[in-house]
């Protein structure tokens, strides 16, 4: 998985500006600048510290990105019954994560990313005609079909460049923060199985016991995925790395994690995230390639943990050493995490301590 950093070159009042896509320019002085794109927009660049907005001045080809880059499918969420002494890890939803500093930026991703997108609405109706005129006519039919299929472009275009918030970094001062944030994101993404706990309940039961290998916790989990990409609507300069989980999507911007899901966008400050880490024994039928294997049980133990002899397919089962991790915010955000490596966790907090508390 590569990652990289836009890098510049300041040369008098004009920036050169390198990037994958090319060589860009831009000229001001600091928090005011006017510049030209790789691909030949142009776009005025007024802020400080941080996330910009850019106010693009036309010129170029092509309108707004849209997330048109592979986002990561987030797995259905696995949901039992809670049984009474179950522990429920819940998070936030994204309305619930509204920094003051970030209201006007997630007032505008919030009304992109939510509302009804005119070209879909467009496209519906102009099949209506086209399907009567070909009942007609043929050459109607076709006439009012490709009438309907330039509109919907049209409309595509025009939605795609009203919706799209273009967000921008200059990394001149905080290049090597992010890198340490894409560390700790790097040390997830090496583990061949990353999953995220939805509940646990100990088993106090004898049967119980026996009936789930020995095992003194139930836990639910679902597997997380993790990759890289662009949030929804968000015209970028950096590919961000990207967590989906129980039906979030955590994008891990420079500044903070913005965070998807059903009900909009939420925004959560790197400052007000706290991070625990752990190890845990866990039974596994399967485990993956880089898990850690530590022991073995029974599928039906007896009290003294050997062999229930009266269960006539009973067999050893591998128990594997994961490790644990849990971003928690102070707004309410709970990511809990299981992973195959049991060291990530620890090498993740490492990184991310690092990144958030610059020596």
């Amino acid at each position: 998985m590569a990652w990289y950093l836009r890098k510049s070159v300041k040369v008098g009042p004009v920036r050169f500006n390198l990037s994958k896509s090319g060589i860009g320019t831009s000229v001001g002085v600091k928090g005011f600048r006017v510049g030209v794109r790789p691909n030949g927009k142009s776009y005025i660049h007024a802020g400080g510290y941080g996330l910009y907005y850019r106010q693009e001045l036309g010129g170029g080809t092509g309108g707004g990105r849209t997330s048109s880059q592979t986002f990561p499918q987030t797995p259905a969420t696995y949901n039992e019954p809670p049984r009474p002494g179950t522990t429920e890890y819940t998070t936030a939803s994204s309305q619930e994560l509204v920094p003051q500093s970030r209201k006007d930026l997630l007032d505008r991703l919030n009304q992109s990313y939510t509302t009804v997108r005119l070209d879909y609405v467009c496209g519906g109706i102009g099949l209506l005609p086209s399907f009567i005129a070909f009942q007609s006519s043929s050459l109607a039919g076709w006439i009012v079909f490709i009438l309907a299929v330039v509109t919907f472009i049209f409309t595509a275009r025009w939605e795609s460049k009203r919706r799209t918030v273009v967000l921008d970094y200059d990394f001149e001062d905080k290049g090597e923060r992010f890198q340490k944030t894409i560390s700790a994101f790097n040390a997830l993404a090496s583990n061949s199985k990353v999953w995220s706990l939805i509940n646990s309940r100990g088993v106090n039961d004898i049967h119980d016991w026996k009936r789930n290998a020995g095992a003194s916790n139930l836990i639910s989990r679902t597997e997380a995925q993790v990759g890289e990409g662009k949030p929804p609507w968000v015209e970028t300069n950096i590919d961000v790395p990207v967590i989906n989980t129980r039906g979030q999507s955590l994008y891990m911007m420079p500044d903070g994690i913005l965070v998807y899901d059903s009900k909009g966008v939420g925004f959560v400050e790197y400052d007000d995230i706290r991070v625990d880490t752990n190890t845990t024994r866990f039974i596994e039928q399967s485990p993956p390639h880089d898990a850690k294997v530590v022991d073995k049980t029974w599928k039906h133990p007896n009290k003294s943990g050997g062999p229930d002899r009266r269960f006539k397919n009973n067999y050893q089962i591998p128990i594997c050493l994961y490790g644990e991790l849990r971003v928690k915010s102070g707004s309410g955000m709970d990511l809990y995490l299981m992973t195959s490596k049991n060291e990530a966790p620890q090498s993740f907090s490492a990184h991310f301590s690092s990144s958030c508390n610059p020596v």
